[in-house]
């Protein structure tokens, strides 16, 4: 019987348009992409144990019991095992330089656990073209869970394996799933079992952590294509790009974007031409 993989996705970046950073509107981010991770199907739930214990440990002190508060206060039930600790806010700049071991370490236990466990990290993402004119969220969106779903399947025919796609649910998203379905059946992606399932990130310990590591991916991916927007994104990538790339497999962010000339180009560009 074939071994059976589950992917599980989040977004990173943004999947409207961007201009640039100064922009008074359009200026979130330059990438968008879908990433997380992928796990053997008879190791999805020591993990997502591991990872409820994990979250346990990081947050008792402070993060838990102020939730808990919140709750009690709205006369609400506190329920932690549906409580989220969102990757935008855990894996800020001010974060990461003022918890720096508490972050790395924990971060690559995770990954750890990933690898050990015979999963590896996935992510493929696109930097956007400049500008509003022309640009269609559905397509970029469409565009990127295509791509993914070609690239598993290539690398699961390989292994003779099978996968799923479980994904953040997000309301917007219904017609891109039937896209799917269409690209799933009508160009032969026959690794994939069913259609990607969205879920409620709540429910669900491995879609939060492939939230956290989508908060990663995206702070790298801005640095890589636009490092003078945001060079404080430079210690996501000193502190987790040779991870993450070690631990990848058949992940990237296309950049088909015109690059600026360097100063070193230009300044044998002008020796050459110079009289």
């Amino acid at each position: 019987m074939p071994q059976l993989y589950i992917v599980y996705l989040d977004e990173f970046g943004h999947v409207g348009p961007y201009v640039s950073v100064n922009d008074s509107h359009h200026n979130t981010h330059p990438v968008f992409g879908l990433g997380g991770f992928v796990l053997p199907a008879t190791k999805v739930r020591s993990f997502s144990s591991f990872f409820f214990k994990q979250k346990q440990q990081l947050f008792s002190g402070y993060d838990i019991p102020e939730a808990r508060k919140k709750a009690e206060k709205k006369g609400e039930r506190f329920q932690l095992s549906t409580w989220e600790k969102k990757g935008s806010k855990q894996y800020s700049v001010a974060n990461l330089k003022k918890f720096t071991k508490f972050l790395t370490s924990s971060t690559n236990r995770i990954i750890n656990r990933i690898t050990k466990d015979g999963g590896f990290l996935f992510y493929v993402g696109e930097a956007k073209k400049r500008g509003v004119n022309g640009h269609d969220p559905q397509r970029v969106y469409t565009a990127s869970l295509k791509e993914i779903i070609k690239r598993l399947d290539n690398e699961f025919k390989s292994q003779d394996a099978q996968f799923l796609i479980f994904m953040d649910d997000h309301e917007t998203r219904t017609q891109i799933v039937k896209n799917a379905i269409y690209e799933m059946h009508q160009q032969q992606k026959f690794q994939l079992v069913e259609a990607p399932v969205q879920v409620d990130s709540k429910l669900y310990q491995t879609i939060q952590c492939a939230d956290w590591l989508c908060a990663i991916y995206g702070k790298i991916s801005y640095f890589d294509v636009e490092p003078e927007s945001k060079p404080d994104y430079e210690i996501f990538k000193r502190y987790f790009g040779d991870r993450v790339a070690q631990a990848q497999k058949r992940s990237n962010v296309r950049n088909n974007l015109p690059k600026k000339a360097s100063q070193e180009s230009l300044c044998k560009l002008v020796e050459k031409w110079q009289p």
